[in-house]
């Protein structure tokens, strides 16, 4: 995402040099989960509102704003990525795919906590999978260089830009559908762990039967969990309304979670949309969020 937000940043509308950095945090937040066609297609009507050139002229003539390009080659380079002006791709959207393996390679991290739940997972038999927006190989590189492929095989990695033509991005269901088709579950069965609304969006519409909500990325700054987190629960990308059943900061807390839901299913017993026992709320040591908490049998 941050990739991203550089990448589109020479070309937003009345932006200022200085504020960038200030700026992209909120933008980020904002756009999780989005595909950068959807992302670029705002820049452009923006620019076009305001009777600006498009950001294929600007980038043809390379006029784009001399301090908002000092600005952002600072931070290009943080990727590995060449200067702004040295880029020799067709489009804007042929330069993000690209830049985002590059980038991905070199500066990919994990999630804290995020192998533990992976082997947990594994030594109790429950299978998981990856469903995601982006495109591959972005995803595939982020396996490898986590050293991953043990958890991720290919036939394991579910793609809506890759996987179906045309592209099914989030909040729509198929990735997820495709995903629980793979495993030979029915989504009413299956668990989704989401940091984006349009993923919780996604999982929703999927009718997949408990989403996670995640706040504890990097990517999401202290200050910001809490907005995040309602916004995880708010069910506004949802075709139904539904949101997140509850959102975690800490990723151990997701195995003690799933858990308790499949031992539901098991039961026979449906988990409501958007809520969660108490008694799972009680397996869960970091800090959480939820919209409404269910009591008894």
């Amino acid at each position: 995402m941050e990739v991203a937000f550089w990448e589109l940043a020479p070309y937003f509308v009345n932006a200022e040099p200085s504020k960038l950095e200030e700026m992209k945090i909120k933008w980020i937040q904002d756009n999780a989960g989005k595909a950068f066609e959807f992302m670029l297609e705002a820049c452009e009507k923006k620019r076009a509102d305001a009777k600006l050139k498009s950001i294929e002229e600007v980038r043809k003539t390379k006029t784009e704003d001399a301090k908002t390009v000092e600005v952002v080659n600072t931070a290009r380079k943080r990727f590995n990525l060449c200067p702004l002006h040295e880029c020799k791709f067709p489009s804007l959207l042929v330069q993000q795919k690209e830049e985002t393996v590059t980038a991905l390679g070199v500066l990919t991290e994990p999630c804290d906590g995020i192998k533990k739940v992976f082997d947990e997972l594994k030594e109790s038999k429950i299978p998981f999978c990856i469903c995601t927006t982006s495109g591959k190989p972005r995803v595939p590189v982020c396996v490898k260089t986590l050293g991953f492929e043990n958890y991720f095989p290919p036939y394991k990695i579910h793609s809506g830009e890759s996987d179906f033509t045309p592209s099914r991005f989030k909040p729509e269901p198929d990735v997820y559908l495709k995903g629980a088709r793979t495993e030979n579950y029915d989504p009413m069965d299956c668990v989704a762990v989401e940091d984006s609304t349009s993923g919780v969006g996604s999982a929703a519409n999927a009718k997949v039967g408990f989403i996670i909500g995640y706040v504890g990325a990097s990517h999401i700054p202290k200050e910001r969990k809490e907005s995040h987190a309602k916004d995880l629960l708010s069910g506004r990308k949802s075709k139904d309304g539904r949101g997140a059943n509850v959102v975690i900061e800490d990723m151990t807390d997701a195995t003690a979670i799933m858990k308790y839901f499949l031992a539901e299913r098991e039961a026979g017993r449906k988990v409501p949309g958007g809520k969660i026992h108490e008694s799972a709320i009680k397996a869960i040591k970091g800090k959480y969020y939820v919209s409404e908490v269910c009591t008894g049998n």
